[in-house]
């Protein structure tokens, strides 16, 4: 009686410390998604109109209308197991068509491992000039149809941050990515856990990014339309 008294008590506790760790994770989670979400809202009056969207505990994206031209701006959880720490990356995209264009990739501190670039698949390099930023990786999937240096290096000023990471030239749009923040070392290399408390994006700061997506677009459309 005493050994069955003891296992229904034991498996009581063991019961109730799961439903407790439960009630934890599901707080936990309830809060890790509602500070991701909440991660674009000081830049929502720069928008004509927008969209968010948000899976689960992901890091939302959005959709709107900025400067009478179609943004989309998402964010890339870096977790590569050899980085010391995770890495938060940035992208904001202009959805402008830019027909006859090569695909090109500008790429700072390049790794071989930026699965979110497309550098790693475009066949061709291109010289650098000796002015542009250390490292700088140029790759196109064709050289006869990538825009010109001059061009590039009238966009050049946005790699002068150093959280800048990529120029991105598509027949669709064009591209900028930038670091929005680094995870805690503790946090992910104990427990793994890709959290980016310090993470916040500032009207500003978009603005701006999204400013030179504009002129980076209209200079590529005007060299396009001379060639």
């Amino acid at each position: 009686m005493i050994a069955n008294s003891f296992a229904l008590t034991l498996a009581a506790l063991v019961a109730l410390a799961l439903t407790g760790l439960i009630l934890i994770y599901r707080r936990e989670s309830r809060q890790r998604r509602q500070l991701r979400a909440a991660l674009f809202e000081p830049a929502y009056p720069l928008f004509q109109s927008y969209r968010v969207e948000q899976a689960g505990q992901d890091y939302p994206s959005l959709r709107g209308r900025y400067r009478e031209r179609d943004f989309h701006i998402d964010l890339v959880v870096d977790t590569l197991t050899f980085r010391k720490i995770p890495v938060l990356w940035l992208r904001v995209s202009l959805l402008q068509p830019l027909p006859g264009l090569a695909m090109t990739d500008l790429l700072v501190r390049a790794q071989n491992n930026e699965f979110y670039a497309p550098a790693n698949d475009l066949p061709y390099h291109l010289p650098s000039a000796s002015h542009w930023p250390p490292g700088l990786n140029v790759k196109t999937e064709d050289p006869a149809r990538a825009p010109s240096r001059d061009l590039l290096d009238a966009h050049m000023d946005f790699f002068a941050s150093p959280e800048a990471k990529e120029v991105l030239l598509t027949p669709k749009g064009v591209r900028l990515v930038r670091m929005l923040g680094q995870g805690k070392r503790a946090d992910y290399m104990v427990l793994r856990i890709a959290d980016f408390p310090d993470a916040a994006l500032d009207a500003t700061t978009l603005a701006d990014i999204m400013d030179r997506c504009i002129a980076l677009a209209a200079d590529t459309a005007r060299e396009l339309e001379q060639r």
